[in-house]
Protein backbone atom coordinates (compact mmCIF):
# COMPACT_ATOMS: atom_id res chain seq x y z
CA UNK A 1 0.00 0.00 0.00
CA UNK A 2 2.66 2.50 0.64
CA UNK A 3 4.65 1.97 -2.10
CA UNK A 4 1.09 2.89 -4.07
CA UNK A 5 1.33 5.93 -2.64
CA UNK A 6 4.81 7.00 -2.91
CA UNK A 7 4.62 5.48 -6.69
CA UNK A 8 1.46 7.83 -7.06
CA UNK A 9 3.33 11.19 -5.51
CA UNK A 10 5.76 10.80 -8.23
CA UNK A 11 3.20 10.33 -10.84
CA UNK A 12 1.33 13.56 -9.84
CA UNK A 13 4.66 15.44 -8.96
CA UNK A 14 6.35 14.23 -12.40
CA UNK A 15 3.14 15.23 -14.50
CA UNK A 16 2.71 18.84 -12.23
CA UNK A 17 6.53 19.04 -13.69
CA UNK A 18 5.42 18.44 -17.73
CA UNK A 19 2.60 20.74 -17.09
CA UNK A 20 4.53 23.64 -16.05
CA UNK A 21 7.23 22.88 -18.46
CA UNK A 22 4.47 22.82 -21.47
CA UNK A 23 3.26 25.90 -20.47
CA UNK A 24 5.97 27.54 -20.52
CA UNK A 25 6.87 26.51 -23.84
CA UNK A 26 3.59 27.19 -24.88
CA UNK A 27 3.38 30.91 -24.19
CA UNK A 28 7.12 31.16 -25.07
CA UNK A 29 5.88 30.12 -28.88
CA UNK A 30 2.93 32.13 -28.26
CA UNK A 31 4.99 35.17 -27.25
CA UNK A 32 7.32 34.97 -30.11
CA UNK A 33 4.42 34.22 -33.27
CA UNK A 34 3.03 37.82 -31.80
CA UNK A 35 6.25 39.46 -32.26
CA UNK A 36 6.66 39.99 -28.24
CA UNK A 37 10.13 41.22 -27.25
CA UNK A 38 11.52 38.62 -24.62
CA UNK A 39 9.64 35.69 -25.54
CA UNK A 40 11.48 33.24 -23.01
CA UNK A 41 10.88 36.11 -20.52
CA UNK A 42 6.84 36.13 -21.20
CA UNK A 43 7.09 32.12 -21.11
CA UNK A 44 9.22 31.99 -17.30
CA UNK A 45 6.42 34.83 -16.46
CA UNK A 46 3.78 33.27 -16.96
CA UNK A 47 4.93 30.40 -14.75
CA UNK A 48 5.91 32.45 -11.85
CA UNK A 49 3.39 32.72 -9.07
CA UNK A 50 1.44 30.04 -7.56
CA UNK A 51 -1.79 30.80 -8.42
CA UNK A 52 -1.77 31.34 -12.33
CA UNK A 53 -1.03 35.39 -11.97
CA UNK A 54 1.30 35.30 -14.06
CA UNK A 55 -0.63 33.59 -17.65
CA UNK A 56 -2.99 35.66 -16.62
CA UNK A 57 -1.76 39.13 -16.60
CA UNK A 58 0.04 37.23 -19.91
CA UNK A 59 -3.13 37.00 -21.69
CA UNK A 60 -4.66 40.03 -20.75
CA UNK A 61 -1.74 42.23 -22.56
CA UNK A 62 -1.28 39.92 -25.17
CA UNK A 63 -4.49 41.04 -26.68
CA UNK A 64 -2.52 44.12 -28.46
CA UNK A 65 -0.71 42.09 -31.08
CA UNK A 66 -2.21 39.87 -33.29
CA UNK A 67 -1.18 36.34 -33.58
CA UNK A 68 0.79 35.37 -36.86
CA UNK A 69 1.06 31.30 -37.30
CA UNK A 70 3.34 29.43 -39.81
CA UNK A 71 2.48 25.78 -40.40
CA UNK A 72 5.43 24.78 -38.39
CA UNK A 73 4.29 26.93 -35.31
CA UNK A 74 0.62 25.55 -35.73
CA UNK A 75 2.22 22.06 -35.65
CA UNK A 76 4.34 22.86 -32.98
CA UNK A 77 1.42 24.36 -30.59
CA UNK A 78 -1.00 21.81 -31.32
CA UNK A 79 1.86 19.31 -29.91
CA UNK A 80 2.67 21.22 -27.11
CA UNK A 81 -1.19 21.10 -25.76
CA UNK A 82 -1.78 17.35 -26.36
CA UNK A 83 1.44 16.73 -24.08
CA UNK A 84 -0.02 19.30 -21.66
CA UNK A 85 -3.28 17.41 -21.71
CA UNK A 86 -1.40 14.36 -21.43
CA UNK A 87 0.49 15.78 -18.77
CA UNK A 88 -2.95 16.85 -17.21
CA UNK A 89 -4.28 13.06 -17.11
CA UNK A 90 -1.23 11.85 -14.99
CA UNK A 91 -1.97 14.64 -12.14
CA UNK A 92 -5.51 13.29 -12.34
CA UNK A 93 -4.97 9.98 -12.46
CA UNK A 94 -2.04 9.84 -9.70
CA UNK A 95 -4.16 12.16 -7.62
CA UNK A 96 -7.31 9.60 -7.87
CA UNK A 97 -5.50 6.40 -7.25
CA UNK A 98 -3.98 8.15 -4.23
CA UNK A 99 -6.60 9.32 -2.53
CA UNK A 100 -8.67 6.00 -2.94
CA UNK A 101 -5.44 4.09 -1.63
CA UNK A 102 -5.36 6.46 1.17
CA UNK A 103 -8.88 6.29 1.71
CA UNK A 104 -8.60 2.34 1.86
CA UNK A 105 -5.64 2.46 4.32
CA UNK A 106 -6.95 3.90 6.76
Amino acid sequence: MVVIMIVMVFVVLLGAFFLTYHVYRLTELDARCRGLNHPKFWGFFSISGGNSSGLFLYLIGRKKYPIELGESDRAAMASLKKRAGISLCFIAVGAIVLVFTGASYL
